[in-house]
């Protein structure tokens, strides 16, 4: 026989195995029921099922305090009845600007627990943020943290505001981290009492008053949340979302991802509250299931390394930046053994990056690797994820949660595009939002129809491959168009980071008269180089891995990137540097 014969049989049968891997990789994904039933209530009757299943775990740790199942519901029904009698009614908007406390959670639920609506606010809006939010909720109560009390304070005579609570973020902290908290930074932050400023204890006293039962029979779609979000357009927004929506990400994701949902794993929840990806996977999706959320109310690189020994936690769900930071924190050899898996979201993290963190990882005892949750606030936070069977994808971000279905578009066109073209990343399902606070137009204005179905427009462009896998490429805001050529910024950034002296990076478009727009890239250097030498190194790496229409026109370097409130890189910030 002749060898080229052989050679061409042993290349098909090996072909053949490779086929049967890849589909064995993915198959599961063809297997997910059709028919889910879904949770028939809101978001505080999902938790109150778990509490009844799991009545003693733990169902909320923070700074040394553990609350289990039962003590949780038990205090979520005295704020319930706390809201009844300051006169809180089913279907009214009642303003949450809070951090991750466990009183931010009973009042999210309590909120949900009478048929009202949580109005979420970052505890950090400027005063005339805050203004806007309340207004556009037409919020008579309001929750807020003592460091914003004076913010809320000084606008709440502009707002229907008719009851401000506010508390300390100590008031749930073992005694001795109390005592602590309140001779260090709790001693700055003083509340003036009136009648319509109240703090939290004395709130939780009214409850005393109201007789009945708080609980009002919620229906899966009704509004349960209020998240502020820019969208497609700058300014901030009111998305609505129902319980429905939270509801089905979790139990979906349990379909996708179920080794992360055990009753006894602890979740890390740094991710804030106000945004809909920290609420989702952090809070609600534990709780939904019986595990535990470690609450942190503030994100402190110089405690994230106990945070993750002391409180052994099994699953970190975060931003690309909290992980790139763990990188550079010394841990044991076996310093993250508990780590089982690590989540990442809310941002595009490259594939250098992703490599940096899994070897960390691998290196101090952990067998995690990073899978990716891909979403928008408009989308609950989440709906797509990657089960760990895809995680070393370089850009792939996973399937889509059961009923919810993803298309790729051509963003000028709206039509459908091939397998494996680029194209604007579009959502219809149970993710998707009800609409924009009181913006009809602007809602309609974020949809886009495609044949008979109407999809959510993300704003990104990724493609799908054969395999239905999905793979993110770049925000459409974000794509730079030179010359007639789109270029991707996060393949752009990808290759930066294989100069070993940069440690961080961000590329943005600069307006180019000749060209359009170029290529600008920022970067962010390790201790001690040469700026000059990493600057020829660039130009070297760049002329070998990408295309000269691609390759940066500009390099800076900077000390640090800047950050958003939620710790995304600031975009906008470096295109006006």
């Amino acid at each position: 026989m002749p060898l080229e014969i052989i050679y061409r049989k042993l290349k098909n049968t090996l072909r053949k195995l490779d086929m049967k891997l890849e589909s064995a990789k993915y198959k599961y994904i063809d297997q997910l029921p059709e028919n889910i039933e879904y949770f028939d209530g809101g978001l505080y009757d999902a938790i109150y099922e778990a509490s009844c299943k799991y009545p003693h775990n733990v169902a909320l740790e923070y700074f040394d305090t553990q609350i289990t199942y039962k003590e949780m519901i038990k205090k979520i029904n005295r704020v319930a009845a706390a809201l009844k009698a300051i006169g809180a009614e089913k279907g009214e908007n009642i303003s949450i600007c809070m951090p991750n406390t466990p009183e931010a959670v009973y009042m999210i639920y309590a909120v949900n627990e009478i048929g009202a609506v949580a109005n979420m606010i970052h505890p950090l809006s400027s005063e005339k943020e805050i203004e806007d939010y309340l207004n556009q909720a037409h919020s008579k109560i309001m929750l807020c943290i003592d460091v914003s009390y004076p913010r809320a304070e000084n606008i709440i005579k502009n707002t229907d505001v008719e009851q401000l609570i506010v508390v300390s973020p100590s008031r749930s902290m073992a005694r001795l981290v109390r005592i602590i908290y309140k001779l260090t930074k709790g001693r700055k932050n003083h509340v003036k009492t009136s009648q319509h400023v109240i703090t939290w204890d004395r709130f939780l006293v009214k409850a005393n008053r109201f007789v009945g039962n708080p609980h009002a029979r919620v229906n899966p779609n009704d509004s349960a949340i209020i998240m502020y979000s820019g969208g497609t357009t700058g300014k901030p927004k009111g998305i609505v979302l129902s319980n429905l929506n939270f509801n089905a990400q979790a139990l979906g994701a349990k379909y996708l991802v179920p080794e992360l949902f055990k009753p006894n794993y602890s979740f890390m929840a740094f991710l804030p509250n106000f945004h809909a990806f920290g609420f989702g996977c952090c809070i609600h999706m534990p709780l939904y299931f019986g595990a535990r959320a470690f609450l942190i109310p503030q994100f402190n690189p110089k405690k994230f390394k106990s945070y993750i020994t002391k409180y052994k936690v099994d699953i970190l769900v975060g931003v690309p930046t909290v992980f790139e930071y763990l990188t550079k924190i010394k841990f044991k050899k076996d310093g993250l053994k508990n780590v089982k898996y690590v989540v990442s979201g809310g941002d595009v993290v490259s594939m250098s990056s992703k490599e940096i963190i899994n070897d960390f990882l691998k290196e101090h005892g952990s067998k995690a690797i990073m899978e990716n949750g891909y979403g928008l606030t408009e989308a609950s936070g989440g709906f797509i994820f990657s089960p760990r069977s895809v995680a070393r994808d370089p850009d792939g971000i996973g399937f889509p949660i059961p009923d919810n279905e993803v298309i790729i578009v051509n963003p000028k066109t709206g039509k459908e595009v091939p397998i494996g073209e680029d194209g604007e990343i579009v959502v219809r399902g149970l993710s998707v939002m009800k609409g924009y606070l009181g913006k009809p137009k602007e809602t309609a204005e974020a949809f886009i129809k495609v044949g008979n179905k109407k999809y959510l427009r993300t704003g990104d462009i990724g493609y799908v491959d054969e395999n239905g896998l999905f793979h993110f490429r770049s925000r459409l805001k974000r794509m730079i168009v030179s010359n007639g050529y789109n270029i991707y910024p996060a393949n752009i950034e990808d290759v930066t980071l294989k100069c070993k002296s940069v440690t961080s990076c961000a590329v943005v478009g600069k307006e180019d008269k000749l060209r359009g727009e170029k290529v600008a890239v920022f970067a962010v250097l390790a201790p001690d180089v040469s700026e000059r030498a990493v600057r020829k190194e660039l130009n070297t790496i760049y002329k070998k891995h990408l295309a000269k229409y691609e390759i940066p026109r500009e390099i800076r370097f900077i000390d640090e990137l800047p950050k958003t409130k939620l710790a995304k890189v600031d975009f906008r910030a470096l295109e006006q540097l």
